[in-house]
């Protein structure tokens, strides 16, 4: 059973001869009052504290509690973190490659095309080549032969044009052996059967005749 101060202080005993001294024992129970009293607010001030204590211990244990939970949190968010960027790096690796894969199969493809393409370009480029060389084989065999014939037929006319020349000069040299040339001399004609060639004196020196015209003489001797 718990005695407050104030019980004390209000206790009354009952008297009885030869007992304790009233003053005396009233300082004492007003000491002991007052020291229970100190030792009730000790222990008000203890309980309050205590009662803080516990309370911030609580506090703390929530907070200890939610930091725990914030940990746990944290350190699955990071693990599922680190999973899914795992998983997500292996994704971007795979389609990486597959990228990687495609380029590579359309670079080969483009490239097996044009080199498909470059073999037909250098084949009609050879074949084009052939023909031209071909057409101009052709073209320069028809002008050789066009020129040997260009050269026969010269030829020809210059032969044919030789003979005719020949034939004129042989003409005109049979004409000339067949006629006789005529100059006026002195008002006379005067042919070569008529001229007596005479030798010149030593260191004189013949007078030469004036000849002013010169005629053919038709009827010539045949």
């Amino acid at each position: 059973m718990m005695v407050t101060p104030l019980e004390i202080k209000k206790k009354e005993f009952r008297r009885c001869f030869r007992g304790y001294d009233d003053q005396e024992v009233d300082t004492f129970l007003d000491q002991v009052a007052a020291a229970i009293e100190t030792l009730i607010k000790e222990n008000d001030e203890l309980k309050s504290a205590v009662e803080r204590a516990e309370q911030n211990v609580s506090n703390y244990r929530e907070i200890e509690n939610a930091l725990q939970q914030t940990l746990v949190f944290a350190q699955k968010t990071a693990q599922e973190l680190k999973e899914n960027v795992q998983k997500e790096a292996d994704m971007i690796r795979q389609e990486a490659r597959a990228a990687a894969e495609a380029i590579r199969h359309e670079a080969m493809q483009k490239a097996e095309l044009l080199l498909e393409e470059s073999r037909r370009k250098a084949e009609d480029i050879n074949l084009q080549a052939h023909r031209q060389a071909e057409q101009s084989l052709e073209t320069a065999h028809r002008q050789v032969d066009e020129l040997l014939q260009e050269y026969r037929r010269l030829k020809w006319h210059i032969k044919a044009f030789r003979d005719k020349f020949r034939a004129f000069l042989e003409a005109q040299l049979e004409l000339l052996d067949n006629q006789e040339l005529g100059v006026t001399w002195n008002g006379q004609v005067v042919t070569a059967n008529d001229i007596e060639v005479a030798e010149p004196e030593a260191g004189r020196t013949e007078p030469q005749p004036e000849t002013r015209q010169l005629k053919p003489i038709s009827g010539g001797k045949s």
